[in-house]
């Protein structure tokens, strides 16, 4: 007996207001796709959306500056730090 995975219900909408332009735009660019406005309009959101996410939460270093954080990682913690650490801590 095959098992198929169930597909997330669509219950939110979004609504946006456009130009005459912009929607002959995105029904131009939806057809060339063989997709419906909706359809291409939810797959460029998600993809552009999962792009802004990644690039703002993403620390990206230089191979230098890569090792020189590598460095200052191995270095001893300072004094202050490992008093800190060495304290009972509140929430146990």
């Amino acid at each position: 007996m095959a098992t198929y995975a169930r597909r997330p219900q669509k219950t939110n909408r979004i609504d946006m207001r456009v130009t005459d332009d912009q929607k002959e735009l995105i029904e131009r660019a939806a057809a060339l796709k063989g997709q419906s406005v909706t359809q291409w309009s939810v797959d460029c959101l998600v993809e552009n959306a999962r792009a802004d996410i990644e690039y703002e939460t993403t620390t990206r270093l230089s191979g230098a500056a890569f090792d020189a954080f590598l460095q200052e990682l191995d270095k001893p913690l300072p004094k202050a730090t490992r008093r800190l650490l060495s304290r009972d801590r509140v929430w146990e």
